[in-house]
Protein backbone atom coordinates (compact mmCIF):
# COMPACT_ATOMS: atom_id res chain seq x y z
CA UNK A 1 0.00 0.00 0.00
CA UNK A 2 1.03 3.51 -0.89
CA UNK A 3 1.32 6.05 1.25
CA UNK A 4 -0.97 9.94 0.12
CA UNK A 5 2.83 10.58 -0.44
CA UNK A 6 1.56 14.56 -1.92
CA UNK A 7 -0.93 15.25 1.32
CA UNK A 8 1.99 14.32 3.47
CA UNK A 9 4.72 16.50 1.90
CA UNK A 10 2.56 19.01 1.89
CA UNK A 11 1.85 18.62 6.05
CA UNK A 12 4.58 18.22 6.99
CA UNK A 13 6.16 21.28 5.40
CA UNK A 14 2.82 23.47 6.92
CA UNK A 15 3.23 22.14 10.17
CA UNK A 16 7.20 22.36 10.13
CA UNK A 17 6.56 26.44 9.05
CA UNK A 18 3.38 27.15 11.19
CA UNK A 19 5.07 25.58 14.44
CA UNK A 20 8.07 27.42 13.98
CA UNK A 21 6.12 30.90 13.42
CA UNK A 22 4.25 29.98 16.42
CA UNK A 23 6.56 29.26 19.04
CA UNK A 24 8.12 33.24 18.19
CA UNK A 25 5.25 35.04 19.34
CA UNK A 26 2.25 34.75 22.17
CA UNK A 27 -0.99 35.77 21.44
CA UNK A 28 -3.39 38.07 24.05
CA UNK A 29 -5.91 36.86 25.69
CA UNK A 30 -8.79 36.40 23.97
CA UNK A 31 -7.50 37.07 20.38
CA UNK A 32 -7.35 34.69 16.92
CA UNK A 33 -4.77 34.89 14.43
CA UNK A 34 -6.36 33.56 11.08
CA UNK A 35 -4.79 32.96 7.79
CA UNK A 36 -6.01 31.56 4.70
CA UNK A 37 -4.27 31.19 1.04
CA UNK A 38 -3.53 28.67 -1.56
CA UNK A 39 -0.51 26.37 -1.94
CA UNK A 40 0.66 25.39 -5.52
CA UNK A 41 3.39 22.43 -5.57
CA UNK A 42 5.03 19.62 -7.57
CA UNK A 43 6.06 16.57 -5.72
CA UNK A 44 6.50 12.91 -6.66
CA UNK A 45 3.63 10.81 -6.60
CA UNK A 46 5.05 8.72 -3.55
CA UNK A 47 8.24 8.50 -1.53
CA UNK A 48 10.60 6.43 -4.09
CA UNK A 49 8.88 7.12 -7.41
CA UNK A 50 9.87 8.60 -10.69
CA UNK A 51 6.47 10.34 -11.36
CA UNK A 52 5.87 13.42 -10.39
CA UNK A 53 2.85 15.45 -9.69
CA UNK A 54 1.72 18.90 -9.46
CA UNK A 55 -1.23 19.99 -7.52
CA UNK A 56 -3.22 23.49 -6.20
CA UNK A 57 -4.67 23.29 -2.66
CA UNK A 58 -6.44 25.83 -0.22
CA UNK A 59 -4.30 26.77 2.82
CA UNK A 60 -5.94 27.59 6.21
CA UNK A 61 -4.33 28.52 9.94
CA UNK A 62 -5.70 29.74 12.98
CA UNK A 63 -4.44 30.03 16.60
CA UNK A 64 -6.18 31.04 19.65
CA UNK A 65 -4.93 32.72 22.58
CA UNK A 66 -5.65 29.17 24.35
CA UNK A 67 -2.88 27.49 22.24
CA UNK A 68 -5.35 25.65 20.00
CA UNK A 69 -4.29 25.80 16.49
CA UNK A 70 -5.28 24.52 13.09
CA UNK A 71 -2.72 24.03 9.80
CA UNK A 72 -4.74 22.42 7.19
CA UNK A 73 -5.81 18.70 7.77
CA UNK A 74 -4.14 18.96 11.63
CA UNK A 75 -5.50 20.04 15.05
CA UNK A 76 -3.24 20.68 17.57
CA UNK A 77 -2.44 22.42 20.87
CA UNK A 78 0.30 24.10 22.62
CA UNK A 79 0.62 22.60 26.48
CA UNK A 80 3.46 24.98 27.24
CA UNK A 81 3.19 28.54 27.90
CA UNK A 82 7.03 28.90 27.79
CA UNK A 83 7.94 30.20 24.03
CA UNK A 84 11.16 28.51 24.12
CA UNK A 85 10.10 25.15 24.43
CA UNK A 86 6.57 24.24 23.25
CA UNK A 87 5.12 20.59 22.82
CA UNK A 88 1.57 19.05 22.78
CA UNK A 89 -1.20 16.54 20.63
CA UNK A 90 -1.80 16.87 17.39
CA UNK A 91 -4.42 15.36 15.18
CA UNK A 92 -4.45 15.15 11.21
CA UNK A 93 -7.16 13.81 8.70
CA UNK A 94 -5.18 11.52 6.00
CA UNK A 95 -7.46 11.61 2.82
CA UNK A 96 -6.69 7.85 2.29
CA UNK A 97 -3.95 5.92 0.65
CA UNK A 98 -3.13 4.14 -2.89
CA UNK A 99 -3.32 0.04 -2.37
CA UNK A 100 -1.08 -1.88 -4.42
CA UNK A 101 -4.08 -3.84 -6.40
CA UNK A 102 -5.29 -0.41 -7.43
CA UNK A 103 -7.88 -0.16 -4.60
CA UNK A 104 -7.74 3.06 -1.69
CA UNK A 105 -8.54 3.34 1.79
CA UNK A 106 -11.05 5.78 3.03
CA UNK A 107 -10.42 8.86 5.53
CA UNK A 108 -8.98 7.77 8.98
CA UNK A 109 -7.48 10.19 11.65
CA UNK A 110 -3.77 9.90 12.74
CA UNK A 111 -2.58 11.19 15.81
CA UNK A 112 0.75 12.62 16.98
CA UNK A 113 2.46 15.19 19.16
CA UNK A 114 5.24 17.83 18.85
CA UNK A 115 8.20 19.35 20.60
CA UNK A 116 9.74 22.52 19.58
CA UNK A 117 12.59 23.85 21.32
CA UNK A 118 14.52 27.46 20.33
CA UNK A 119 18.00 27.38 22.01
CA UNK A 120 19.33 30.07 19.97
CA UNK A 121 17.49 33.03 18.83
CA UNK A 122 17.90 32.06 15.26
CA UNK A 123 18.27 28.13 15.72
CA UNK A 124 14.68 26.05 16.32
CA UNK A 125 14.75 21.96 17.00
CA UNK A 126 11.64 20.63 16.33
CA UNK A 127 10.42 16.71 16.20
CA UNK A 128 6.67 15.30 15.70
CA UNK A 129 5.74 12.02 15.77
CA UNK A 130 2.73 10.40 13.75
CA UNK A 131 0.93 7.56 14.06
CA UNK A 132 -2.29 6.52 11.96
CA UNK A 133 -5.72 4.92 13.79
CA UNK A 134 -6.23 2.09 11.49
CA UNK A 135 -5.33 -1.21 10.91
CA UNK A 136 -4.03 -0.61 7.45
CA UNK A 137 -0.79 1.03 6.72
CA UNK A 138 -0.23 0.98 10.88
CA UNK A 139 3.04 2.47 12.00
CA UNK A 140 4.71 5.41 13.65
CA UNK A 141 6.86 7.67 11.96
CA UNK A 142 9.38 10.68 13.68
CA UNK A 143 10.65 13.36 11.96
CA UNK A 144 13.58 15.33 13.71
CA UNK A 145 14.46 18.75 12.68
CA UNK A 146 16.95 21.73 12.81
CA UNK A 147 16.54 25.13 10.87
CA UNK A 148 17.16 28.72 11.45
CA UNK A 149 16.06 31.72 9.39
CA UNK A 150 17.71 35.11 8.74
CA UNK A 151 16.21 38.37 7.46
CA UNK A 152 18.04 39.40 3.72
CA UNK A 153 16.33 42.82 3.85
CA UNK A 154 13.57 44.77 4.89
CA UNK A 155 10.52 42.18 4.53
CA UNK A 156 12.38 39.51 2.87
CA UNK A 157 13.73 36.31 4.79
CA UNK A 158 15.30 33.33 4.23
CA UNK A 159 14.38 29.85 6.05
CA UNK A 160 16.59 26.48 5.97
CA UNK A 161 16.69 23.53 7.80
CA UNK A 162 18.09 19.65 7.83
CA UNK A 163 16.30 17.02 8.74
CA UNK A 164 15.72 12.98 9.11
CA UNK A 165 12.62 10.82 9.53
CA UNK A 166 12.65 7.53 10.99
CA UNK A 167 9.73 4.30 11.15
CA UNK A 168 8.74 1.65 12.44
CA UNK A 169 8.88 -2.10 10.64
CA UNK A 170 4.80 -1.62 10.17
CA UNK A 171 5.26 1.82 8.65
CA UNK A 172 8.22 1.02 6.06
CA UNK A 173 6.63 -2.25 5.24
CA UNK A 174 3.46 -0.45 3.83
CA UNK A 175 5.06 2.04 2.33
CA UNK A 176 8.32 -0.17 1.34
CA UNK A 177 7.22 -3.60 1.84
CA UNK A 178 6.29 -6.02 -0.70
CA UNK A 179 5.24 -9.57 -0.11
CA UNK A 180 8.87 -11.35 -0.50
CA UNK A 181 10.34 -7.97 0.78
CA UNK A 182 10.20 -6.87 4.64
CA UNK A 183 11.92 -4.18 5.13
CA UNK A 184 12.79 -3.42 8.86
CA UNK A 185 12.88 0.03 10.91
CA UNK A 186 15.22 2.75 11.26
CA UNK A 187 16.18 6.07 9.64
CA UNK A 188 13.95 6.14 6.26
CA UNK A 189 15.33 9.40 5.44
CA UNK A 190 17.19 12.67 5.22
CA UNK A 191 16.74 15.96 3.77
CA UNK A 192 17.30 19.56 3.36
CA UNK A 193 15.25 22.32 2.54
CA UNK A 194 15.03 26.11 2.34
CA UNK A 195 12.23 28.54 1.92
CA UNK A 196 12.41 32.15 0.40
CA UNK A 197 9.44 34.65 2.27
CA UNK A 198 8.18 37.86 1.25
CA UNK A 199 6.24 40.26 2.86
CA UNK A 200 3.96 41.67 0.15
CA UNK A 201 2.21 44.26 2.47
CA UNK A 202 0.79 43.70 5.91
CA UNK A 203 -1.87 41.54 4.76
CA UNK A 204 0.02 39.57 1.97
CA UNK A 205 2.84 37.24 2.19
CA UNK A 206 4.68 35.05 -0.66
CA UNK A 207 6.42 32.65 -0.10
CA UNK A 208 8.46 29.51 -2.26
CA UNK A 209 10.15 26.28 -0.82
CA UNK A 210 12.52 23.40 -2.24
CA UNK A 211 13.12 20.28 -0.68
CA UNK A 212 15.62 17.53 -1.69
CA UNK A 213 15.41 14.36 0.40
CA UNK A 214 17.34 10.68 0.08
CA UNK A 215 16.28 7.60 1.40
CA UNK A 216 17.89 5.72 3.24
CA UNK A 217 18.38 1.95 4.63
CA UNK A 218 15.37 -0.60 3.55
CA UNK A 219 13.50 1.77 2.15
CA UNK A 220 16.33 2.52 -0.32
CA UNK A 221 17.21 -0.56 -1.17
CA UNK A 222 13.23 -1.85 -1.67
CA UNK A 223 12.11 -2.77 -5.35
CA UNK A 224 9.71 -0.58 -4.83
CA UNK A 225 11.89 1.99 -4.28
CA UNK A 226 12.58 3.47 -8.06
CA UNK A 227 15.16 6.71 -7.50
CA UNK A 228 16.12 7.34 -4.18
CA UNK A 229 16.55 11.12 -4.30
CA UNK A 230 13.24 12.88 -4.37
CA UNK A 231 12.60 17.00 -4.99
CA UNK A 232 9.60 18.70 -4.13
CA UNK A 233 8.91 22.35 -4.45
CA UNK A 234 5.96 24.56 -3.47
CA UNK A 235 4.65 28.20 -3.80
CA UNK A 236 2.47 29.76 -1.22
CA UNK A 237 0.19 33.14 -1.03
CA UNK A 238 -1.19 33.83 2.15
CA UNK A 239 -3.48 36.24 3.23
CA UNK A 240 -3.87 37.18 6.89
CA UNK A 241 -6.71 39.02 9.47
Amino acid sequence: MEKHYLLAALLSSAMHAALAQQDMTLLPEGSVDLTVGAIAANAPTRAGSKQRASYLMPQFSAEWSNGVFVEGLALGMHMSADPLLRYGPLIALDLGAQRAGGGRTGLRPVFGAFVNYTPLHSLLLHAHAFAPASREGSGVLLDVKAATQTALAPHHSLAAGVGASMADGAYMQSDFGTALYRPSGGLRDMYAEARWQWQVSRKYTLSTGVRASRLLGGAAASPRTEQRTGIASSLTLQYGY
